[in-house]
C-alpha cells in the first residue's frame, strides 16, 4: 500500500496507476481501456429470444430464434403480440436475459426478453402445424423488421 494515499489525492492531469511495487506509474493521457468502433451504432439494440418445448422437447422440431429490435418500444410491441397471439392456449413463461457485469455479478438491464412456449401435444387445442404456422407469421414480421434496421 506504499504510497496509495499519494496517488488517490493526486491532481496531476496524467493519470496514474499503481505499478506491482506501490510505485506511481504515469499513462499517457490517449489511453483508453476501451474505444468504439467507428461508424458502430449508436443505438442500443433490444432482443427476443423465443424457445418452443413441444412435449417437453427443446429441439429438433422447433428450434429458438433470436431477434434484434432498434428502440424498447419495438420489443415491448414484439413481446406483446406473442403474449396475445399464445397466453389463452398455452403456458408461456417470460423473463429477462442476464448479462455479466464489471463485478462478475450477473444484471439484468432490459435489453433482451426470452420466451419459452410449452406445447402439449395431449392437451393442444390447436394442431402442431397450426400452432407453428401463427408463430411463423409472427416471426416473418420481427424479421422483415430487423432487416429493416440494416
Amino acid at each position: 500500500m506504499r504510497g496509495y494515499s499519494n496517488i488517490m489525492s493526486s491532481t496531476d492531469s496524467s493519470t496514474t496507476t499503481l505499478s506491482g511495487n506501490g510505485q506511481k506509474v504515469c499513462l499517457e493521457n490517449n489511453h483508453h481501456l476501451w474505444e468504439p468502433k467507428s461508424g458502430a451504432a449508436t443505438e442500443p439494440l433490444w432482443h427476443l429470444r423465443v424457445l418452443v418445448l413441444k412435449d417437453q422437447e427443446g429441439q429438433g422440431d422447433c428450434p429458438g430464434r433470436y431477434f434484434t429490435f432498434k428502440s424498447k418500444h419495438h420489443l415491448t410491441h414484439a413481446a406483446n403480440q406473442l403474449e396475445a397471439a399464445f397466453r389463452e392456449t398455452f403456458d408461456i413463461r417470460k423473463c429477462g436475459c442476464d448479462s455479466p457485469d464489471a463485478m462478475g455479478g450477473r444484471v439484468n438491464d432490459g435489453r433482451c426478453q426470452n420466451f419459452t412456449i410449452e406445447y402439449e401435444t395431449e392437451t393442444a387445442k390447436e394442431e402442431w402445424r397450426q400452432f407453428t404456422g401463427r408463430l411463423k407469421v409472427l416471426e416473418d414480421e420481427w424479421e422483415h423488421e430487423e432487416l429493416s434496421m440494416l
